[in-house]
C-alpha cells in the first residue's frame, strides 16, 4: 500500500521467526517492555545508540508482546501506558530503528536465566552488548536479576551495561510509577518522569486484550518528541 503524504514511517518491527534476517554488525540492544518509553528507557536507548557508533555496530530494542504480565499474572495484568504502535513510534523517534518483538507465551515465561541468555545467543549470533536497568529481572518466576544477567552474559562473550535509575524530586522514575501517578490524576510529574506531555485527546479506549494488549486505559494520546530540557529535580542522570 502506497504511503500517504505526510504519512510517517512505519517502524519495522522484527518478529523472532525472522530475526536472523538481519544485518551481521556487533549488535548492542537494550533490553525491557519500554511501556511508556519514559526518560529511564531513553538512558538505556542512548547507551546501545552510543556503543553500536563507537564499534560500527547496530543498535537495537528487544522487547516483549504481550505485556509479561498477561501471562504471568493473568488474572491482574499491568495496564499499559502506551499501545505497542505508540510505543515503537515513540522509539524510532529516538532513532533506533532495530526493533525486535518477542512473543511471551507461557513456553517462553518457563525459560530459566540461562536458558534465556543461550537463547539470546542462538537468536542473534553477533550481539556483542545487552543494557538493562538496575531493577531488571528476567526467567521463569523473575529469577534472574543483573548480578545473574552479568554472570551468564559473560559466558558467551556478551557485555552487560546495568544502567542505574534516574530519580525526580527522589522519587524513581518507573512504568509503575508512572501508572500510578497517572491513577491518581497528577499528569505533572507522570509527564516529567515520561520527558514528554501526554496530549489530550478523545481516543477511544479499550479492555486490555491478552491477545493483543494494546489497550490504553489512561486517558490522552502519548507524545512522540522527548523534551530536550533537563526536568528539574532529575537524578541520577549521568548514570550514578
Amino acid at each position: 500500500m502506497p504511503k500517504k503524504p505526510g504519512e510517517p514511517d512505519i517502524v519495522k518491527v522484527f518478529l523472532d521467526h525472522r530475526i536472523h534476517d538481519f544485518s551481521p554488525q556487533p549488535l548492542f540492544m537494550a533490553i525491557g517492555t519500554f511501556d511508556g518509553v519514559h526518560l529511564g528507557h531513553k538512558k538505556l536507548i542512548e547507551e546501545v545508540i552510543k556503543q553500536a557508533r563507537k564499534n560500527d555496530g547496530m543498535a537495537a530494542a528487544y522487547t516483549f508482546r504481550p505485556h509479561p504480565t498477561v501471562i504471568t499474572y493473568p488474572a491482574n495484568p499491568k495496564p499499559m501506558i502506551c499501545s505497542f504502535r505508540e510505543k515503537y513510534k515513540i522509539l524510532k523517534c529516538h532513532a533506533l530503528i532495530h526493533i525486535f518483538e518477542q512473543q511471551f507465551d507461557e513456553q517462553f515465561s518457563q525459560l530459566t536465566p540461562l536458558q534465556f541468555i543461550k537463547f539470546l545467543k542462538k537468536k542473534f549470533p553477533t550481539l556483542k552488548s545487552i543494557c538493562v536497568g538496575k531493577n531488571f529481572k528476567f526467567g521463569h518466576n523473575r529469577t534472574g536479576n543483573t548480578k545473574i544477567l552479568a554472570n551468564h552474559a559473560e559466558q558467551f562473550e556478551i557485555n552487560a551495561t546495568i544502567i542505574q535509575p534516574l530519580e525526580i524530586n527522589g522519587e524513581r522514575i518507573s512504568s509503575s510509577r508512572i501508572r500510578e501517578l497517572l491513577k491518581a490524576g497528577n499528569s505533572n510529574l507522570a509527564n516529567l518522569m515520561l520527558g514528554r506531555n501526554l496530549m489530550s485527546g478523545n481516543r477511544k479506549q479499550k479492555a486490555c486484550n491478552a491477545t493483543e494488549n494494546i489497550s490504553n486505559p489512561f486517558p490522552g494520546r502519548v507524545s512522540c518528541k522527548w523534551s530536550q530540557r533537563t526536568p528539574p529535580g532529575l537524578e541520577g542522570s549521568n548514570g550514578s
